[in-house]
């Protein structure tokens, strides 16, 4: 006999032996959640892997900053998807600044790494040296003042709505205080 708690707990089944989605919308964001997810296991073994590349001769060590310059935004990437995704929305209108995120931020290391080293006659880019200034202004500052831009004008859409907080609510321990601490 099959437990009918699980499928009532999770929400995403129709009752049927299989499990299938009650609706597609559901099942996109699940597979959005779990691409990400997979996105994130290969993100941080990438850059283990990068990082035991040090451990290796020059040929093999000299690929450790590129592998780190693409699998550190893919591994970022998969976080911000991870917490923006939304069961039964995915996440819809974040994607495409996520996307440009995640260009910025790869392209700005690859293109750092892609630089000739800087001498002592190089010219500044805004008062740095051009590997400094782009991974200050292209991978810090720009994705710094997009995120929150992006969060103010889609905070209606993505934050919890009263239902959700319903569900929290009565997800809660217990014997749970709801002002804190228990009774």
């Amino acid at each position: 006999m099959s437990d009918p708690m699980k499928g009532a707990a999770s929400g995403a089944t129709n009752g049927s032996p299989h499990g299938a989605p009650r609706h597609a919308h559901e099942s996109a964001a699940g597979a959005v959640r779990d691409l990400a997810l997979r996105a994130l296991i290969v993100g941080v073994i990438g850059i283990a892997i990068a990082y035991a590349t040090a451990f290796f001769s020059e040929p093999v060590a000299r690929l450790g900053p590129w592998i780190m310059a693409v699998l550190m935004p893919i591994t970022m990437f998969a976080m911000m998807v991870l917490g923006a995704v939304r069961a039964g929305r995915g996440i819809g209108p974040l994607a495409i600044p996520f996307v440009v995120v995640f260009v910025l931020v790869a392209g700005g290391f690859v293109f750092a790494l892609w630089l000739p080293p800087e001498a002592v006659d190089t010219p500044l880019w805004l008062g740095l040296p051009p590997r400094a200034a782009v991974i200050l202004f292209g991978v810090g500052l720009l994705p710094l003042f997009m995120l929150p831009i992006v969060y103010a004008l889609t905070f209606d859409a993505f934050t919890l709505n009263d239902e959700d907080i319903a569900r929290v609510r009565a997800a809660r321990l217990p014997g749970a205080n709801p002002k804190g601490g228990t009774h």
